[in-house]
């Protein structure tokens, strides 16, 4: 079956990278394309891309793979956010860009930095009512020390990482990737260095090249932020409590006639979005877990695997089992 949901369209540089990785370690690539299931891939979702990294982790049999995946990443491929962060003049500025980018990719991409003068801490998901996956811990985490020293030719001094799950046999792996203490079953996770990399100069700041591609970059930006994607932001990370139009407005801000307004404006509706959510929700449940269908009704919300499938039905044609086969 095809799955159409998904907050955004990944770079395709990402699948591209999952391609190099499979090659070497002996995999074959027309075997993970038919792992994905929109074989456009040219318009290819996060949560497809979700569904590949996970085959790729159980092929391999090497589950900490995703620390390589991450090592392989490069931000300058991030459309014209990539080339943005890299103009920075400072560490701290480029952080701030890629923080506010990163969510508008998928919800659950999300961090937060906390820093005094000598310690800095980035935090993913810290605050998210729903845990973040891990290979998107391991993948943003692992990316960001690698990405700092891109940026200023000098090695991130990182002194901590925390990650929510349990220890794997493998927790090895991590220490000798981060080459720092690693703790495990932790309430986030984060990363702790020094506070000073903030401050250091990016080697490729260009003040004039910056301040040419900005205004493009921002407008991107902003016809990326629509009020439908931050909606779906928090209904994902609310689920499976059912969230109102009222507790979403006081959380963006706005009165509920503006929401409504705005949502108008982009010819959706806040029920219609609610039920995107679930929608894509279950299809990602359904092709990457091994969740019952009753687990399944009971993390989106619904008290009764009956009303579930009815509804399933509805959004796809089809029973959750029969998408399933």
């Amino acid at each position: 079956m095809a799955n159409n949901g998904g907050f955004s369209q990944a770079p395709m540089f990402l699948l591209r990278l999952l391609e190099g990785l499979a090659l070497d370690n002996g995999l074959s690539i027309d075997e993970l394309h038919q792992v994905l299931p929109n074989q456009d891939h040219e318009n290819m979702s996060f949560n497809e891309l979700e569904v590949a990294v996970e085959w790729f982790l159980e092929e391999s049999q090497q589950p900490w793979m995703a620390m390589e995946f991450a090592q392989r990443t490069n931000f300058q491929q991030l459309e014209l956010f990539g080339p943005l962060i890299a103009s920075c003049k400072t560490v701290a500025e480029a952080i701030d860009l890629f923080q506010r980018y990163l969510p508008l990719l998928h919800p659950q991409m999300g961090f937060e930095v906390e820093a005094n003068k000598q310690t800095l801490c980035i935090q993913y998901g810290r605050y998210s009512r729903t845990p973040a996956k891990k290979i998107y811990a391991e993948i943003v985490l692992g990316a960001l020390p690698v990405w700092g020293e891109r940026l200023t030719g000098k090695k991130v001094g990182i002194h901590k990482v925390w990650f929510r799950q349990p220890e794997p046999s493998y927790a090895e792996k991590y220490r000798e990737y981060f080459q720092c203490e690693v703790l495990f079953n932790q309430d986030y996770d984060a990363l702790w260095g020094d506070a000073g990399f903030l401050d250091m100069p990016v080697l490729s700041a260009s003040p004039k090249y910056h301040a040419r591609i900005k205004e493009q970059a921002s407008e991107h930006l902003q016809s990326m932020e629509t009020v439908s994607l931050s909606i779906k932001s928090i209904v994902l990370s609310t689920l499976p409590e059912d969230v109102s139009v009222e507790e979403v407005s006081k959380v963006l801000n706005v009165s509920e006639r503006t929401l409504q307004r705005k949502l108008a404006e982009e010819q959706t509706h806040f029920k219609a979005l609610k039920q995107e959510v679930r929608r894509d929700e279950a299809i990602r449940l359904l092709e990457t877990t091994k969740f019952s269908v009753e687990q399944i009704a009971f993390n989106l919300g619904y008290e009764q695997r009956s009303s579930f499938s009815a509804a399933f039905q509805r959004w796809t044609g089809v029973t959750p089992a029969k998408w399933r086969q």
